[in-house]
């Protein structure tokens, strides 16, 4: 299996998920004997890598690729789409379906019996979906979706590995199916919509900022919530697409309403992990905001703490470009996952988003909310600055404020808006000298 290097990712060389999906289409079409399609995921790895550290964790990244990808003769390409999942597309050959599952059910187990041998806390397991395909023009993305859908099936019954698409998986997916054409229209006809929900200072009751979010209106012009198409782009690499749109719409919004002579306020837009998987993403957006002559300060990231549990050197090493560059990088849902405060010593970031779910949890009784105090208290110290989502009332604001935070997001003082709205509800112009 050989690439160029210049699109293969550096830990474990495979090519990206771009080129994946532009080569195994036209690798399909030529003689291959019944080929297929696997979604490989590794279980417990974030556990993994708490438990014996991220070199550990890349170490056994490049294991499972080598097992998987150079030891396989099946193997006619690979991808990793992000940290431990990797997409291969294999032959099956004459080979019936069972043999078939029953090849790569023994290599699942034998792989995983030989790590969790080594490191026995961890108790890692590896996950295969397959997805036979019989119409080698079906689009690449759905493949690949069919191919997580499987596998997506099979990971809490631990009594198997390996699992192939059926007709009956097809009916569940049926409307994420719908998505990928849905969202190409609505990207192709300009129906992706730029929301921005603002943020206030608590003390001044002003507006500090606020964050870009992305709705989409399908081709009757109902606007479709996020819950309905985020996974799937996710699952299948497109969440980029919609990244790179809103994040070039606020920049384009900006430049607007800096010719206009409006006094700027800093916007935050979502970055995924896909994001930092795509060559040049990065990149990119850094010299659109700097051709537009705009300061750095008016322009943050947010990133979940997910991202930050995978692959943290790569993530570690661009987000420090952008940093250096002048942007502020803020956690989103802090507390939503397990992992938070651990995660904190090892990443570069500026702002600290606490979770609706963790701030309501906190709040509910007096220790909770010592808790709070004493986090923010923390924060301060090492220099985070500490905004609380998802606030809806004038006595959530009270408490939070009280514990030490003076940055709000929520319903309380407004929904997030279509960006014209939010222009002409918020945007004044400059004091000039």
């Amino acid at each position: 299996m050989r690439v160029e290097k210049t699109i293969t990712e550096s830990l474990t060389r495979l090519p990206y998920i771009d080129y994946f999906k532009k080569t195994a289409g036209r690798l399909m079409k030529q003689d291959m004997i019944s080929p297929v399609v696997l979604s490989l995921d590794i279980s417990n790895f974030k556990f993994y890598n708490q438990m014996y550290g991220y070199e550990a964790g890349d170490k056994l990244i490049e294991r499972c690729v080598y097992q998987y990808c150079h030891m396989n003769s099946d193997c006619v390409l690979a991808g990793r789409i992000y940290v431990d999942h990797i997409i291969l597309l294999v032959e099956a050959g004459h080979r019936d379906r069972q043999d078939f599952k029953m090849k790569y059910d023994t290599m699942n187990r034998n792989f995983s019996d030989e790590i969790n041998a080594e490191f026995p806390l961890a108790r890692i397991r590896v996950y295969v979906g397959a997805y036979f395909v019989d119409n080698v023009d079906e689009e690449i993305n759905l493949i690949i979706d069919k191919a997580q859908c499987a596998r997506r099936s099979i990971k809490v019954n631990y009594a198997e590995t390996i699992a192939v698409f059926t007709d009956d998986m097809a009916k569940k997916t049926q409307s994420e199916a719908g998505v990928i054409p849905m969202f190409f229209s609505a990207l192709d006809n300009d129906r992706i919509e730029v929301y921005i929900q603002p943020k206030f200072s608590i003390e001044e009751q002003q507006l500090i900022g606020g964050e870009a979010l992305s709705r989409i209106k399908d081709s009757n012009g109902k606007i479709i919530s996020p819950a309905i198409y985020i996974d799937t782009l996710e699952n299948t690499g497109l969440v980029s697409r919609l990244d790179n749109y809103v994040i070039m719409k606020v920049i384009e919004l900006q430049k607007k309403w800096m010719d206009a002579g409006y006094k700027l306020t800093t916007i935050s837009m979502n970055l995924s992990r896909m994001d930092f998987w795509e060559t040049g993403f990065i990149k990119r957006i850094d010299d659109a905001i700097r051709k537009t002559g705009i300061p750095a300060e008016y322009f943050e990231f947010e990133l979940t703490e997910t991202i930050f549990c995978e692959n943290l050197s790569e993530i570690t090493r661009q987000i420090e470009f952008l940093r250096n560059r002048g942007y502020k990088i803020s956690m989103d849902d802090f507390g939503s996952g397990y992992n938070s405060l651990y995660m904190l010593g090892k990443i570069p970031v500026d702002v600290i988003k606490f979770d609706r779910g963790f701030v309501l949890n906190s709040l509910g009784v007096e220790s909770g909310r010592k808790i709070m105090k004493n986090l923010m208290n923390t924060f301060k110290d090492i220099q985070f600055e500490v905004i609380c989502e998802g606030i809806e009332s004038r006595e959530e604001e009270k408490i939070v404020h009280e514990c030490g935070c003076n940055a709000v997001q929520g319903y309380l003082h407004d929904k997030p808006l279509p960006y014209q709205a939010f222009e002409d509800k918020y945007m004044k112009p400059a004091m000039r000298d």
